[in-house]
């Protein structure tokens, strides 16, 4: 064979080896890159901060003007007064009749409350109200996720916050300072939580303020958040009905003023 052809053939061997080197080490590279990337998308939390912007909120809606709908103060739990029975009530003060809540509670054909444990709210007395509390085991309330519902359904989570009685906030705001994900920073949140007791996320809420993925409260693209013994100029509230929600000292002076009346007994 002449030395030229040798030579030519060598150096085909050389560039097949190359090549093939060059693949594998492509494979390699790519290998690592989705690696990389598996490992930051495990390491990444089911919640991230969304940055609201002016062009994702919808045609009325606003984050800094003070604006009662038809349906502030009307719902949530209202008391029957003469037989200390508890009912449920929508956003627009109609009553929840055979209406399923977070947690396992309930409401009955009358729209009377019933707790996950199958205790029926009505005691016939303040007296008899006052016993059956002091019966009890205080429980803490903590964070759950219901996992027959999506973790975000037209901006409703599955997150509700309760004991083992059910939700323990409805139709309302509430500064909390662990987040859904469980985690404390020392600052309390609002989130907002619709009539069935599931947090808004990712959404505006039906009084018109955007909440982020976490379903925190945001006015003008930023996290509103209140410091832990932080009780002036807020009036002491740490729950406001949705439609009278307080963040800073006008709306909480507002919301003071609305807080009264209607009166939740009837």
């Amino acid at each position: 064979m002449a030395a030229k052809e040798r030579m030519e053939k060598g150096e085909g061997k050389v560039h097949d080896f190359i090549e093939k080197g060059g693949i594998e080490m492509k494979k390699k590279i790519i290998g690592a890159i989705l690696s990389t990337l598996l490992t930051v998308m495990m390491a990444t939390p089911a919640f991230a901060e969304i940055i609201w912007t002016a062009d994702k909120l919808p045609a009325g809606y606003t984050t800094n003007e003070w604006e009662n709908k038809d349906f502030f103060l009307n719902a949530g739990n209202a008391i029957k007064k003469d037989t200390y029975t508890y009912y449920v009530k929508d956003l627009h003060g109609n009553f929840m009749k055979d209406a399923i809540l977070a947690g396992g509670s309930k409401t009955d054909g009358n729209g009377v409350l019933i707790h996950a444990d199958g205790h029926v709210c009505s005691y016939g007395t303040e007296a008899a109200e006052t016993e059956y509390f002091n019966t009890q085991e205080y429980e803490h309330d903590t964070w759950h996720q219901d996992s027959l519902k999506l973790l975000n359904e037209n901006g409703i989570s599955n997150y509700w916050i309760g004991d083992s009685k059910g939700s323990s906030y409805r139709s309302q705001w509430a500064w909390l300072m662990t987040s859904p994900s469980g985690t404390k920073d020392g600052l309390k949140y609002a989130y907002c939580f619709n009539e069935y007791g599931y947090l808004y996320t990712n959404t505006i809420t039906p009084d018109g303020y955007q909440v982020n993925e976490l379903g925190r409260l945001m006015i003008d693209g930023k996290v509103m958040t209140r410091k832990y013994n932080d009780n002036t100029p807020w009036y002491g509230f740490v729950r406001f009905p949705i439609g009278a929600l307080g963040y800073d000292y006008e709306s909480s002076e507002r919301a003071a003023q609305l807080w009264g009346t209607p009166n939740p007994y009837f």
